[in-house]
């Protein structure tokens, strides 16, 4: 129960629209966003004893996903209504004393979809002055964006990203000029990118 002004209210917890697509769970909320995660696997836990993962593990069902999901949002921009898609995702783990976590972490990756001929990705939280970031897809060769942390996601990229494992990304969030290197998991990346362009206007 929340309180305001020192009164009882109740807050109403919306059920998204969920659908499933390729093995994996997809949620869409009312306002434009959603996430896209891979169905849970109790067994994935099992060395795992904490409430969490008991929990979770007890109270899990045909829509309950991994907590390392991709998070997206699809609205219309508040004054030319231009469709605008971007996604989120950060670095996760699971750990045998804690089960699912999210790493903490100043950096993540971000994508932006609106626009078929214009597709970003960032090192979001890179925000150094004068200092690029990296991304790394796999085993393959670095990858250097602009001092924004962003690059086009050109057919190339996309490629890697689609048949990858994993991206590692490296950025500096000021006031911080050392690099911070995260590994961030690929796993429903083609999910994702198909999912989220077939809703292009």
């Amino acid at each position: 129960m929340l309180y305001l002004l020192g009164l009882p209210c109740f807050a109403i917890s919306e059920e998204p629209t969920v659908i499933f697509e390729d093995g994996y769970v997809v949620k869409i909320y009312s306002d434009g966003s959603g996430t896209i995660g891979k169905k849970f696997d109790p067994k994935s836990t099992l060395s795992c004893n904490s409430f969490s993962c008991d929990y979770k593990r007890e109270k899990a069902n045909s829509e309950t996903t991994f907590d390392d999901e991709w998070s997206f949002q699809v609205k219309n921009d508040e004054m030319d209504d231009e469709q605008i898609i971007t996604v989120r995702r950060y670095p996760h783990k699971i750990s045998d004393q804690i089960g699912e976590m999210k790493l903490k972490s100043d950096i993540y990756l971000w994508v932006n979809l609106s626009q078929s001929s214009r597709e970003v990705l960032c090192v979001a939280g890179h925000d150094y002055p004068g200092l690029t970031a990296m991304i790394r897809v796999d085993s393959k060769k670095a990858i250097e964006t602009n001092e924004n942390g962003c690059l086009s996601l050109s057919n190339s990229l996309d490629n890697q990203l689609r048949s990858g494992l994993k991206v590692v990304i490296r950025g500096s969030h000021w006031p911080y000029k050392s690099p911070e290197t995260k590994s961030i998991s690929l796993d429903g990346y083609r999910v994702m990118t198909d999912f989220l362009r077939a809703r292009r206007r």
